[in-house]
């Protein structure tokens, strides 16, 4: 038991195999692990046709409740295998034509299984396919006590043209009569390669009943019927969940499309921006010295490496730059000078101080020379 417990623990500290074992058990849970088909009389207990056929329909719908659970099983159990391993299929387990090798390919399994989960899953899904095979031979005892007849369905057959065959055939019935039975009975579509149509016209009570059972197809109608609607399922949540992660997609480009629209803009701004503005430094005469900017005696441009034109005027909005003598540390204005001088006082710009040198103005008079251009403003206080 403890070399038991310690496997188990081993297996499960995995988490995708803990997720698993935990998915078997949920399964365990909905579906019985100890679950068997209730009593059911033995062959040769119907007293009357309509006992037999209940029986008949008791048994069957056991069968189709039996590969219903098995399927399940099978489902769990193969989302369990990792890449590479066995799997198994619902045919692998039924088909008729296999050889004693792949009939057994259940045992086989059992044995070379570790995970003791997995394990005692098998063994389970081997118990319903015995339980099935009980029902299918008792099945086909009470069938072979019928008085109905029955055909063996051939591809592209369906029931309700059996069923008119039969009745306008063998029972000797106008088409209007045969319709007219018909219509009172269920049918189905979904006949599968080897199955058993099966028919009887009581014409003393004037009754008739069709229905089909397994045959030699391994399935019924119902439990084909059921597959389709487990593939249908399994369809509809992959392609939700290929929906819902294309949306994301979606909208993760369409905010990606956004945000390169603003960065795309915002490029543009700062393009129209650093093209139309004037960009200046301005600073008193005496700070620009020490910097090293002008030259000690003539106050001419020496060296304007370490300058930063931090300061704009976009002349989109504006041809005026105000100058206040607090903000360079002065007591007043007296003079300003624009750098370089290859701009032309008078023609394209002027400097207005006003007599108590509390304030400067630079106004640019031609905007189109200032454009994308730095300036220095060395301010004399």
């Amino acid at each position: 038991m403890n070399g038991t417990r310690a496997n188990l623990t081993a297996r499960t500290s995995d988490p995708v195999r803990l997720r698993r074992v935990i998915a078997a058990a949920m399964v365990f849970a909905a579906i019985g692990i100890g679950a068997t088909a209730c009593a059911r009389p033995g062959p040769g207990s119907a007293k009357t046709t309509d006992e037999l056929l209940t029986q008949l329909q008791q048994d069957r719908t056991e069968i189709d409740k039996a590969s219903d659970t098995m399927m399940k099983r099978i489902d769990v159990f193969n989302t369990s295998r990792k890449p590479g391993e066995k799997t198994l299929q619902f045919s692998e387990v039924f088909a008729q034509d296999l050889s004693p090798e792949q009939q057994d390919v259940l045992n086989a399994m059992v044995e070379q299984e570790k995970d003791f989960s997995y394990k005692t899953l098998l063994q389970k899904i081997i118990t319903d396919r015995d339980n099935i095979r009980d029902l299918q031979a008792k099945v086909m005892h009470l069938e072979q006590t019928l008085p109905d007849k029955f055909v063996v369905a051939k591809r592209g057959d369906r029931q309700q043209n059996l069923a008119m065959d039969y009745l306008t055939g063998e029972a000797q019935l106008d088409q209007a009569k045969a319709k007219s039975l018909l219509a009172q009975v269920d049918q189905t579509d979904e006949l599968i390669p080897g199955n058993k149509v099966w028919f009887f016209y009581d014409k003393e009570k004037d009754t008739f009943r069709t229905y089909v059972t397994q045959g030699d197809a391994g399935q019924t109608p119902i439990a084909l019927r059921r597959i389709k609607q487990r593939q249908l399922a399994k369809e509809r949540d992959t392609f939700k969940t290929e929906r819902d992660s294309a949306q994301t997609q979606v909208v993760s480009l369409e905010q990606d499309k956004t945000q390169l629209q603003d960065e795309r803009t915002q490029l543009e701004n700062d393009l129209a921006f650093r093209k139309n503005s004037l960009f200046y430094h301005a600073a008193s005469d005496q700070t620009l010295k020490e910097q090293g900017v002008l030259s000690p005696v003539l106050k001419r441009v020496r060296d304007v490496k370490g300058v930063t034109y931090d300061e704009a005027l976009d002349l989109r909005q504006g041809t005026t730059i105000t100058l206040v003598p607090q903000t360079y540390g002065l007591a007043g204005i007296r003079a300003v000078r624009l750098l370089p001088s290859i701009y032309q006082e008078g023609r394209d710009y002027t400097i207005e101080t006003t007599e108590d040198s509390s304030t400067a103005r630079i106004v640019i008079l031609d905007p189109e020379v200032f454009k994308g251009k730095e300036v220095l403003l060395a301010i004399g206080g």
